[in-house]
């Protein structure tokens, strides 16, 4: 362990995937998009799927092993848009990175702790439910604003009533969407997750909650009534040392208890801009931060400057599954 005997846990990290080898799939226009062109850059894509996809692990693994401040990461997968009939919806689908692959790098990478992604509109939930908790999934993942799903909708109660017997955590996505091509603003709304919290789900509010910058509804006060109102709910602190969600910081450390609620996350890759918190944290400060390599130590130190404490990186190891976090080895 890297901070006195307790396992730092970073719950929010992506997984990137676009070989059809591997199961991946990616709409052409987001392969176009800036966000894509720039990974491919920065991850050596060179017109080979399946070496960016590699590269792009083993990179996210060494980074994870390096850092001084993480010692293990949930990798999460990415399920796709679902018709009426419970099939895959190949046309709506911007990407897509099945449960199997994602399991296969966290049986490679003791670094990974194996994130599940399982849209609750597909013919087969419960039974993907029970195959990604029988592998040893840490929660279950949703953007849900891109996956179109409505978290609000009734027919989905036996996958909550199912995921809460199996003790799996939900991680949902909260606020508006800016990387996944969106199919409904709306299901960003942390209030329509009240039904999963209903039924004894353990909710994680990706994003604490927070709508991001320049968005016409703002959902962090209902955030933070929920958490009031709600012991089962949490959030993560995924991207908001970023550029859509650093403005939230200073309400975060103001409200009593909110990081006692709080998962250390972020959002890879998308990276922390210490330069966003000059006046927080002062040139020299944000400068020195800003030239770390490491994204993992770069936002965990950046966090720590702007006030938050070390509890943040520990909550994770305590609300996962210990199924979960047991190495593969072992099992």
């Amino acid at each position: 362990m890297k901070n006195g005997g307790r396992e730092s846990i970073d719950v929010h990290v992506h997984i990137l995937a676009v070989a059809e080898a591997n199961g991946a799939r990616v709409c052409a226009k987001m392969r176009r998009s800036l966000m894509s062109l720039s990974l491919g850059v920065k991850y050596g894509w060179r017109g080979d799927d399946e070496a960016f996809d590699k590269t792009y692990a083993e990179r996210l693994a060494r980074e994870i092993r390096e850092s001084k401040t993480t010692d293990r990461a949930v990798v999460l997968a990415f399920d796709g848009v679902y018709d009426s009939s419970g099939a895959l919806d190949s046309a709506r689908t911007s990407a897509y990175i099945p449960n199997e692959y994602c399991l296969k790098l966290c049986e490679r990478h003791p670094e990974f702790i194996f994130g599940a992604s399982v849209n609750p509109a597909r013919a087969d939930a419960l039974d993907e439910l029970d195959r990604v908790a029988a592998n040893g999934a840490a929660l279950i993942k949703w953007v849900a604003n891109s996956q179109d799903i409505n978290p609000a909708e009734p027919s989905f109660i036996p996958f909550y009533r199912k995921m809460a017997k199996l003790k799996l955590p939900l991680l949902s996505h909260t606020g508006y969407e800016h990387c996944v091509k969106t199919l409904n603003h709306a299901y960003g709304d942390p209030k329509l997750l009240r039904v999963a919290l209903d039924e004894g789900v353990t909710v994680i509010a990706a994003h604490a909650g927070t709508s991001g910058i320049g968005h016409p509804i703002e959902y962090f006060d209902d955030y933070l009534a929920m958490l009031d109102e709600y012991p089962n709910l949490w959030g993560d602190l995924g991207a908001v040392t970023g550029i859509t969600r650093f403005k939230y910081i200073p309400a975060m450390l103001a409200r009593e208890g909110f990081a006692d609620r709080c998962l250390q996350a972020t959002d890879y890759p998308a990276p922390p801009i210490p330069a966003l918190f000059v006046r927080a944290v002062g040139v020299r400060r944000a400068l020195g931060l800003s030239m770390r390599r490491n994204i993992f130590d770069k936002d965990v130190e950046l966090k720590r400057a702007l006030g938050f404490t070390d509890d943040i990186l520990y909550k994770a190891a305590e609300l996962l599954p210990e199924s979960s976090l047991r190495p593969r080895s072992s099992r």
